[in-house]
């Protein structure tokens, strides 16, 4: 836990983290060990699901160099322990090899209880221009969810480690999706 943090910061390097920007093992001292994620009417529950979402937006999705910018966190009027975040996604097109940034805002909420975050919540179509829109369509989303727990049993049954040497900034990133 990191204490002495405002909710607000918390999230704020909750974003380093996933950008690479902070050490990965942060998000440990960040997240509740049980978070519960909630990815439109379906959640998530701990930190080990957090760290395998992460390895799929820098490992699988269709841009490499994934990164959080624009960011503009703010604490809910009627609860300061809830947090919005309006974030845009940056990366480099893997098809164009170019950089480019979504069109539209990411927006999430984030709650904090005793100086760590415990709760989540996002939509498929933030991760729009990650992925693809096809994320935005229940069966596809639920495809990719499928395809991915038989991805992180590969991965396990190699015994490679998810983050082996922090989040992959390489162009390769993603060869093995």
């Amino acid at each position: 836990m990191i204490k002495g943090r405002s909710p607000t910061n918390l999230v704020l390097t909750l974003v380093q983290v996933i950008n690479g920007d902070s050490p990965l093992v942060t998000a440990q001292e960040i997240l509740d060990p049980t978070v519960q994620i909630h990815m439109d009417a379906v959640e998530f529950f701990g930190i080990d699901s957090w760290y395998r979402w992460i390895h799929l937006i820098h490992h699988c999705g269709r841009v490499t160099e994934p990164r959080i910018t624009h960011c503009e966190a703010r604490c809910d009027a009627r609860d300061p322990n809830l947090v919005h975040l309006s974030a845009r996604w940056t990366g480099i097109n893997r098809s164009l090899r170019e950089r480019t940034t979504s069109a539209r805002n990411a927006e999430s909420r984030y709650l904090v209880l005793d100086g760590r975050i415990k709760e989540i919540w996002t939509r498929k179509s933030n991760y729009q221009f990650i992925f693809g829109r096809w994320i935005t369509y229940s069966i596809c989303y639920w495809t990719f969810l499928g395809w991915a727990m038989l991805y992180f049993l590969v991965l396990s049954t190699r015994k490679k480690d998810l983050f082996q040497g922090g989040v992959n900034r390489s162009a390769s990133a993603g060869k093995g999706c």
